[in-house]
């Protein structure tokens, strides 16, 4: 029998303050990609990549850049 693996999602925190507050030593968002723009611009070319790896079709890149575009983050 072949048992799934588990798999936790622990997001990263916002802010560098944030992240070193809860002593989370892996890059905020804010460090990461400084603002939303940034944060979309990262989407766009990570999916690009895959796009041109033959990896993902143009039409589902463009949902997830979509996503990226219209979300929450790094937008306060």
């Amino acid at each position: 029998m072949i048992r799934p693996l588990a798999s936790v999602f622990e997001a990263f925190y916002e802010t560098q303050a944030e992240r070193e507050e809860a002593g989370d030593p892996r890059l905020s968002l804010e460090e990461r990609y400084e603002t939303h723009r940034g944060f979309v611009m990262a989407v766009r070319q990570a999916t690009m990549q895959l796009i041109d790896e033959r990896m993902l079709l143009p039409a589902d890149g463009e949902i997830f850049v979509r996503a990226a575009q219209d979300s929450d983050v790094l937008r306060h």
